[in-house]
């Protein structure tokens, strides 16, 4: 009988130890690999707080006047560092965003849960999940260049930083995130609630409205509070566009400064490092990591909730309520019962029963008009987040396609305007995504992995899962001063490539171990128990069982993480350099990548914009032909699959 090479005679117990020893070293690789969740923890504590403290021990910081001063005036003979101006220009994008993308973002999600049918949902929610793959550079550019002329046209009062141009921005930005977060809860709202509602007499809009909507009240919450948690850990957006001169205002057509727009202000060199202005980027990044670990906390809360079914005991109750409340509605308005039900119910003269059928007729009719028109404005919803997406591509490519040519990509840059070139930044991006791929990859992998599969549920898994949960909210900007704390300045590694790629695996890490955790939980447990029963152990059932056929998922999830690293500017603007000639040679040279060199052109004249546009139409090209990859090994690996 063949046992797949596990029981080939019996094994002496020299091999049987030599086993026993590779099994173990491998576990213990595996848990090592899972605690590295702590250590980075560890590294953005410590690197919030020992700057903080370096803060505070400058004379001129006080506590309450940090907490609770309305000015912020960092540089200059009397400097003031007042939070509250910074506060508040977060919290009127934060606010501002949220205000606009939740509405829509709420009724695309309906329109895709309840209305659009199979194919064409097939179709949208790919396409609105496009404007997550969109890198937040890009989305800045567009803000202050494209909404913000806008904007002043049809508000002469606007300066040319303002709230208004981010926070509309913003808003399709976070929108993804609203629109697959509860479009995901409306479809796990069980199905014999909606039928319930449907038997009683409702319409479909009254069911949607009045019980779906309800019922997944928990999770178009969470989506709601993740969406404010990104809008406050965004930078670029609020840096292009938004400002960096901080007041204590409440005005969306002046220009403010959120906090990730000052910590970002600290690592352009606008200001002198060593001094309390640039030390107070540490503090501030502590204010915002505590704001964005509250919010995320409370959304996981209740995405986990969600996940776990634990709504699920509600349900009859739930339903019952809703029955009711339905039931009520049709006794107090006349409006779900039948021609024949009446006239079997209440024998009354036809000549009496006209005027009864007239205001039911017109009661049914407004009913229907109701739900077409929240039909429509829900599909008007998903069209608006089309329309931005097109007008935003067309509105890059019409500029930049004209400055791509043969010697933009390749040649050697000059100083002129005529002679530049982004060959430095493409190589340096090449050589930046793979050197993160090499630190990223294995230890993400190995975290799931030992999650999954080696794993118990025990105390300490528990908190390295938390731990990992909290590392994927952390604003981008803070894993920058992580960055330049621990490997620019601990360890001694300067503005390097090594330094550059290391910060990035940090932003990667949790996003790949989430993806391959998924991929690894859709193999099926008979593969598992089949692998055991003919005596194989368990790393030999995870190597020659399981990773084979998770291995599509975890590529498909790799290339995604990757691709929005790639398009991440925030993470190493402490690292990397501004403008460069030449691409980097080794590990330990200076680099720039497109991100950078896109912001660098953004923040000159006039004449560097076509040549920003060029850059931004290359890295969609670069992102958009790894998402298609993504796509294509997915599209495969699910049409192979046997099971």
């Amino acid at each position: 009988m063949n046992t797949g090479g596990y029981l080939r005679g019996r094994r002496s117990p020299l091999t049987k130890r030599v086993s026993g020893l590779s099994e173990r070293a491998v576990i213990t690789f595996l848990f090592l690999a899972s605690s590295a969740a702590v250590f980075i923890t560890i590294a953005i504590i410590y690197t919030l707080v020992e700057g903080t403290f370096n803060f505070f021990s400058f004379e001129e910081v006080k506590l309450f006047n940090f907490l609770f001063g309305t000015g912020w005036v960092p540089s200059g003979r009397d400097p003031e560092f007042g939070m509250l101006p910074l506060i508040s220009g977060t919290l009127m994008v934060a606010g501002g965003t949220i205000v606009i993308a939740g509405p829509i973002g709420i009724g695309a999600a309906l329109f895709l849960s309840e209305y659009a049918p199979f194919k064409l949902r097939t179709f949208l929610k790919p396409v609105v999940e496009l404007l997550a793959g969109i890198p937040s550079i890009v989305y800045g550019f567009f803000a202050l260049f494209t909404i913000g002329p806008l904007i002043r046209d049809i508000f002469p009062e606007a300066t040319y930083f303002n709230v208004l141009q981010g926070v509309i921005v913003m808003s399709f930005m976070v929108l993804p995130i609203i629109v697959s977060i509860s479009d995901d809860a409306m479809k796990a709202v069980p199905r014999y609630l909606r039928e319930a509602s449907l038997a009683l007499g409702a319409t479909k809009w009254e069911t949607s409205f009045k019980v779906v909507i309800p019922a997944a009240s928990s999770g178009i919450a969470a989506s709601i509070l993740l969406g404010i948690a990104r809008a406050i850990g965004e930078t670029m957006v609020v840096t292009l566009a938004v400002g960096s001169v901080a007041g204590f205002h409440f005005n969306f057509l002046k220009e403010a400064q959120p906090m990730t727009s000052y910590i970002a202000q600290t690592a352009t060199g606008d200001i002198p490092p060593g001094t309390p202005a640039a030390e107070a980027a540490f503090a501030v990044a502590l204010v915002l990591f505590l704001l964005t670990f509250l919010i995320n906390r409370i959304a996981g809360r209740i995405v986990f909730r969600i996940k776990k079914g634990s709504m699920a005991k509600r349900e009859p109750s739930f339903l019952k309520k809703k029955a009711l409340e339905i039931k009520d509605s049709i006794l107090k308005k006349d409006t779900m019962i039948e021609e024949e039900t009446v006239s079997r119910v209440i024998r009354i003269d036809r000549s009496k029963r006209s005027i009864p059928e007239k205001g039911q007729d017109r009661r049914l009719r407004i009913r229907h008009i109701k739900g077409t028109l929240g039909a429509s404005l829900s599909a008007l919803c998903l069209v608006i987040a089309v329309i931005f997406l097109i007008y935003l591509l067309y509105d890059v490519f019409k500029g930049g396609y004209g400055v791509i040519s043969w010697d933009f990509l390749t040649g050697e840059p000059g100083w002129r305007v005529s002679e530049l070139s982004i060959m430095p930044a493409i190589m340096g991006s090449i050589y930046l995504m793979l050197l993160t791929l090499v630190f990223a990859v294995p230890v993400s992998v190995a975290t799931a992995i030992y999650f999954n599969e080696i794993a118990r549920d025990t105390f300490y898994t528990r908190f390295i899962k938390r731990m990992i949960q909290n590392l994927a909210g952390v604003p981008s900007i803070v894993i920058g001063l992580v960055g330049l704390t621990i490997f620019v300045r601990l360890f001694d590694l300067g503005t390097s490539l090594l330094a550059g790629s290391l910060t990035l695996a940090l932003m990667m890490m949790p996003i790949i171990v989430v993806s391959s955790e998924e991929a690894l939980k859709a193999v099926p447990q008979s593969f598992r128990e089949a692998a055991r029963g003919m005596g194989a152990t368990r790393w030999q059932t995870v190597k020659d069982h399981v990773l084979p056929n998770a291995v599509p998922g975890m590529i498909t999830g790799t290339i995604l993480a990757l691709s929005r690293a790639i398009g991440e500017t925030a993470p190493i603007l402490f690292i990397g350099a501004i403008f460069a000639k030449t691409a980097p040679n080794g590990v330990m040279d200076s680099f720039v990548a497109l991100p950078l060199t896109i912001f660098y052109w953004s923040r000159q004249v006039e004449e560097y914009k076509p040549f920003a546009e060029g850059t931004i139409l290359v890295l969609l090209a670069i992102l958009l032909t790894m998402n298609a990859f993504a796509i294509i090994i997915r599209y495969r690996s699910q049409k192979r699959r046997d099971w």
